[in-house]
């Protein structure tokens, strides 16, 4: 956003009228930034689901113990 002195701040509507569509070098530029946002949510969504992968892993592994313990011979 451009500073000026003359009182009156661009609104964001003329910021996104600055934005040019046709040139590649800022398509290329927001396909990273939206590739690396996904990554991002990815990553986070998949830390938020490794704990139950653990817990159910865990829990698997100590019912597979059991088993094992008292009724195999």
């Amino acid at each position: 956003m451009e500073c000026r002195n003359d009182g009156c701040p661009r609104t964001h509507e003329e910021d996104i009228m600055d934005i040019p569509l046709d040139d590649p070098e800022a398509n290329k530029a927001a396909a990273k930034i939206q590739a690396s946002f996904r990554g991002h949510m990815t990553r986070k969504k998949m830390k938020e689901d490794k704990p139950r992968d653990e817990v159910r892993a865990s829990a698997e592994l100590r019912f597979q113990n059991i088993i094992t313990k008292h009724f195999e011979p």
